[in-house]
């Protein structure tokens, strides 16, 4: 059976349809079509239009991809409305339709339609039908010439294209690069832009704090538990900076214990040190009075042991300024 045949056969069974629904015709729907012949592919607009009847209430039709076969969808546009005297006259929906294979086509919709007074009981009616034929484009056949597929053309590298690529790569390390650089710079605590500022090695702090604290006379104004926090935390401040140790955190018991693991010991009295973390832990946490010999003994050992472990390569003359610095102090104490 060729395909007009089908054609046929299927707008007989419209009609007939429609004959059998005639009795259920809603007059003012009507379906058109703004073209009756169109070629393969191109578009055409199918309009679906209702004059307003308040009695009836109509469903436009829901179409998905296809219509009819051979028929498909393009695309839906809105429902439009038409006014007569600011009331609702007549509802417009229009379908942008094509088609890809040749032959005539009838298109009818199927409409639901709701009366108020018995909305529980819908009935469905056929539209009108519509029609449009689709031609093919011809082809000459005693001149049209035939010709094997080509392979794909290839074309040699530019000089735009290299650049291109070399300053990518470029552009690429050079942002690796930064970023390796700002992550160092962040971990180790410096500024992420700019110069970052000198260093201040740990025994410089240490000596500039113990001064700082000679000039202040916490125990002669009785401030024993003050006075002793402020020794032990430069002694733990500089253990940490010079040899790593987590100090700060560590009892009096662990740095000690630290100070022997590290053989720290050998380079300043272990006596002594241990003498002046005892004695300042009793007066921080029993209350206990340390005699003034006791609170300048404490003070010399502190000042001794950053004095005998601090690194032998630094600046011999800044250690002498501050041995003066300290001494003259002293003397005026």
């Amino acid at each position: 059976m060729t395909k007009s045949v089908k054609y046929i056969v299927l707008t007989i069974c419209m009609l007939t349809l429609a004959n059998q629904n005639f009795a259920q015709e809603v007059k003012g729907f009507e379906l058109s079509v703004n073209k009756d012949t169109i070629l393969i592919g191109d578009h055409i607009t199918l309009s679906v239009k209702y004059k307003f009847n308040p009695y009836l209430i109509p469903s436009f039709p829901q179409i998905k991809d296809t219509i009819v076969p051979g028929v498909e969808l393009v695309r839906e546009l809105p429902i439009d409305t038409v006014r007569s005297q600011n009331i609702i006259s007549e509802y417009i929906k229009k379908y942008i339709i094509t088609s890809f294979d040749s032959g005539h086509y009838f298109i009818m919709f199927p409409v639901v339609v709701e009366n108020p007074d018995n909305i529980e009981n819908p009935d469905t009616i056929m539209s009108n039908i519509v029609q449009f034929h689709v031609n093919t484009i011809p082809v000459d056949t005693l001149t049209y010439k035939m010709y094997d597929i080509k392979s794909p053309i290839s074309y040699p590298v530019t000089l735009q294209e290299i650049l291109f690529w070399v300053f990518t790569v470029i552009i690429g390390i050079a942002l690796v690069i930064a970023a390796i650089i700002l992550y160092r710079r962040w971990k180790n605590k410096q500024p992420l832009f700019g110069k970052a500022k000198p260093k201040i090695p740990p025994h410089i702090i240490a000596f500039k704090e113990l001064s700082t604290l000679r000039t202040e006379k916490l125990w002669q104004q009785g401030k024993m538990k003050l006075y002793y926090t402020r020794i032990t935390d430069i002694i733990r401040k500089y253990i940490e900076g010079r040899f790593s140790i987590p100090a700060m955190e560590k009892t009096s018991d662990e740095i000690l214990a630290d100070i022997k693991k590290n053989k720290i010991d050998e380079m300043y009295s272990f006596d002594k040190i241990r003498e002046m973390f005892y004695t300042s832990d009793l007066a921080k946490f029993a209350k206990y009075q340390p005699s003034p010999d006791e609170n300048e003994e404490s003070f010399k050992t502190a000042f001794e042991f950053v004095t005998n472990t601090q690194p032998k390569e630094d600046d011999t003359e800044e250690k002498t300024s501050v041995t003066e610095e300290k001494t003259k102090e002293e003397t005026n104490v």
